[in-house]
């Protein structure tokens, strides 16, 4: 006997979602108003941002820690009633449930604030009570090879669904260590004692060549310290360090996608001996996951019948759209106090290309961001010094993806493709050409053929059934006694006496029953 042959199969390389969630948390805190700024009287604006510095899985749980950025506008309280602007940051830790996931599993995450509020502290103009409720979500994935099947074997019925995944072509995980010396800001005073650092990194950049993925990236320190003064106040200080390295990528190609996370590992920072506590040393241990894909349309079966399947679950980013559009950022200011004015510009570049904001709404994605520039130039000055500048360039665009909905998942990717400089005294113009491609995804669960078992072909109808004696005849799909008896010129009764223990009403295909053959006429 023959069965089926074996059906066409397709092998995916996928980031299988292991789980997914979001959880809301309220953050509270009183922030003062920094030296030498004066208090407050009314807030006029807030502007917001947050991110997570850290993503800790523990059995069926995230442990997440995060930076809420406010930048506050406000109406001194002094006769003149100057407007001033001051920022402060407020940590949090949350968690998110995750039923399934396990340490060492790859994890992403995001961060929304959906509602802020910022008033003056009770009895003193010099503090501010924020409270604002963040959105945290999680997805937790796992690198899976799965077969699936993508065509329907002969004489079997068949249900199919057709599928835009990302198919990894290639993955690596890479360790580096970061490293710089740097000083305390002339403002801040000596350090006696570090108390506590908090840090985040983010990749800024990514280009990929033959298999190999470049990356840039910006680490971010916060460094609180016990100051060398007699009264020993506590201050904090910033860093930001950039980094370039790159991962190797077997097989990956420039058209492919590339995405790259970057997780903080460890974070050393100390004062260097002998520096009068004025200089500082900071080593930063960063773990980079690369993964290069291309988008695959494939026809998998979610249904089978006439044939023995066996399924799996594949909860994959099905990846709903994608398309990119390019923005023209024109910018004209004056060089910042006390900055001497321009004769010549040497060179312009990006810093950092940001996306602070994203949102989806009925078949179009809107994006908020900045580009952070610096600007090299010849001071026009006697002494003909170089001076450089630091601009940043706000933008809100929008890229049109059909069957984006609100909820679904999106992935941004900003690069500046143009940049130029042009200056006439003190004034600066900037122009870029930003390039932001976007992909919209959503998560999908679906139970999927992988494999399908081999079933007997129907056995053959005897052209001769010789009195007196006993055939074999395997059932098929809607077979009786009645109906086998009818065929073979027999009767219910001698089948029933033929397979004793054998129901009637309890005959199922690929059973092999016997079958009496009697005299004719």
């Amino acid at each position: 006997m023959s069965g089926y042959a074996v059906p066409a199969t397709e092998k995916l390389r996928v980031n299988q979602v292991v789980n997914e969630n979001t959880n809301q948390v309220v953050v509270r805190g009183t922030v003062s108003v920094p030296d030498p700024k004066p208090a407050a009287e009314k807030i006029l604006s807030i502007d917001k941002t947050a991110k997570i510095n850290k993503i800790e899985l523990v059995p069926n749980k995230a442990i997440i820690e995060g930076t809420l950025t406010v930048q506050i506008v406000y109406v001194a309280l002094e006769p003149a009633q100057s407007v001033h602007s001051m920022h402060a940051q407020l940590p949090f830790t949350t968690f998110v449930d995750l039923p399934g996931v396990e340490p060492g599993m790859d994890t992403r995450g995001k961060v929304t604030v959906e509602d802020i509020s910022v008033t003056l502290h009770h009895g003193d103009p010099c503090k501010l009570d924020v409270s604002a409720v963040l959105s945290v979500f999680v997805k937790v994935t796992e690198m899976r090879d799965i077969d699936v099947i993508t065509q329907c074997p002969a004489g079997a019925t068949c249900e199919t669904e057709q599928l835009t995944v990302s198919n990894v072509v290639a993955s690596k995980t890479k360790q580096i260590i970061v490293s710089e010396d740097f000083d305390t800001p002339e403002e801040k005073p000596a350090i006696e004692k570090i108390l506590d650092v908090f840090y985040s990194a983010e990749i800024t950049n990514t280009r990929l060549i033959k298999n190999k993925v470049i990356v840039d990236g910006t680490i971010t320190l916060q460094v609180l310290y016990v100051a060398a003064l007699p009264d020993q106040p506590v201050h904090q200080l910033h860093r930001t360090i950039h980094f370039s390295d790159f991962v190797e990528l077997p097989g990956a190609t420039p058209d492919m996608d590339v995405r790259v996370d970057v997780v903080v590992e460890n974070v050393d920072v100390e004062p260097l001996q002998g520096v009068c506590c004025t200089r500082l040393r900071a080593d930063v241990v960063l773990k980079l996951i690369a993964f290069a894909s291309e988008p695959r349309e494939i026809t998998v079966l979610t249904k089978v019948s006439g044939a023995q399947a066996t399924m799996a679950k594949l909860r994959i980013d099905h990846v709903v759209g994608e398309d990119a559009v390019q923005v023209v950022l024109r910018d004209v200011f004056e060089t910042p106090e006390p900055k001497p004015a321009v004769e010549k510009i040497l060179s312009t570049s990006v810093e950092n290309v940001h996306i602070s904001e994203t949102k989806i709404i009925s078949d179009k994605v809107i994006i908020r961001g900045y580009v952070d520039v610096q600007v090299v130039y010849v001071a026009a000055v006697e002494s003909q010094a170089v001076h450089a500048m630091h601009r940043r360039v706000h933008f809100r665009t929008f890229v049109e993806v059909k069957g984006a909905q609100s909820g679904m998942d999106v992935e941004v990717r900003p690069f500046v493709e143009f940049i130029t400089a042009t200056a006439e005294g003190c004034e600066i113009a900037l122009e870029l050409v930003l390039k932001v491609a976007v992909k919209v995804i959503q998560t999908l669960q679906r139970k999927v053929v992988i494999s399908i078992t081999a079933t007997p072909a129907p056995s053959p109808s005897p052209s001769v059934c010789p009195p007196g004696q006993t055939i074999s005849y395997t059932v098929q799909a809607g077979d009786t006694f009645w109906s086998i008896a009818q065929k073979y010129g027999t009767s219910v009764n001698a089948i029933i006496n033929a397979n004793p223990g054998k129901s009637p009403e309890n005959l199922q295909p690929g059973d092999v029953i016997n079958v009496p053959c009697v005299a004719k006429g």
